[in-house]
């Protein structure tokens, strides 16, 4: 999953949205060096990756893009899913889509100062550039698609994902609705057990 599935996932607990962030940049045992509440936030982030990727429904969903974006496909269905949460986002949260954003940010801003650079680098663009609205129109996709592919080591095509997202929306927005609701317990059951 993306940025905002994963902090959506944090139900609005603010060491756990800060830890679920820090979970982009720290890899291996180095979460323990952080306090109880941030490496819960960060193990939470490593099990929504480690749940989504194994998934089935997500594997049928990545299956369509594997023909011509191949090991990027999972990449692309992450930044897909957002737009698919998005798209149904009363479904699944009773405050406003705007709302949760400007606390997400404000968040993000209060912290910015306690962020490692290599974080201060990914939140100061995602403010400036307002990731988060992106997600929800296929030309945020596509830009979002493009950045990604250019910070990427491999030559790709990513940003072209777009034209499969317009042909496959149905499909793809069925396997979120089956998917999601799933991540959703999975993190419950998560939060309580640690």
């Amino acid at each position: 999953m993306n940025f905002l599935a994963h902090q959506f996932l944090s139900f609005q607990n603010r060491e756990l949205q800060i830890g679920n962030l820090f979970g982009e940049i720290v890899r291996g045992k180095d979460y323990i060096y952080y306090t109880p509440e941030i490496q819960k936030g960060i193990l939470l982030h490593r099990s929504i990756d480690s749940y989504t990727d194994a998934h089935e429904i997500v594997k049928k969903s990545t299956k369509l893009f594997h023909l011509r974006y191949k090991k990027f496909a999972p990449v692309i269905v992450d930044v897909l899913y957002d737009y698919f949460l998005i798209k149904n986002w009363e479904r699944y949260h009773s405050t406003p889509f705007d709302d949760f954003v400007d606390s997400c940010y404000s968040l993000f801003r209060a912290e910015f100062n306690n962020f490692p650079l290599q974080l201060q680098h990914i939140v100061h663009h995602m403010l400036q550039n307002d990731w988060f609205h992106k997600y929800s129109s296929f030309d945020g996709i596509q830009q979002t698609l493009s950045g990604i592919s250019k910070r990427s080591k491999f030559e790709n095509n990513m940003e072209e994902a777009v034209n499969e997202l317009i042909v496959y929306e149905q499909q793809l927005d069925d396997d979120f609705k089956l998917f999601f609701p799933q991540l959703i317990e999975h993190c419950k059951k998560f939060i309580a057990t640690k």
